[in-house]
């Protein structure tokens, strides 16, 4: 399936959640923002919302620092 993350084409298997993306791609949950096709998703839904051919994502990590 193809995506856009982050302004870049992406090839990533059939059937992932986002949930499962963040996983396969090693990023904390807790510690991004993900917008999905121009939406902010709540992280309490990025375990059932399934993505699907076309989607475009933005992932925000948060870093810190001082």
């Amino acid at each position: 399936m193809q995506l856009t993350i982050n302004g870049e084409a992406c090839a990533c298997a059939g059937g992932l959640s986002v949930a499962a993306l963040l996983r396969e791609r090693e990023l904390d949950a807790a510690a991004v923002v993900v917008e999905l096709n121009g939406r902010i998703l709540p992280a309490a839904d990025f375990a059932a919302t399934a993505l699907h051919e076309g989607d475009v994502l933005e992932i925000v990590q948060f870093v810190g620092g001082g």
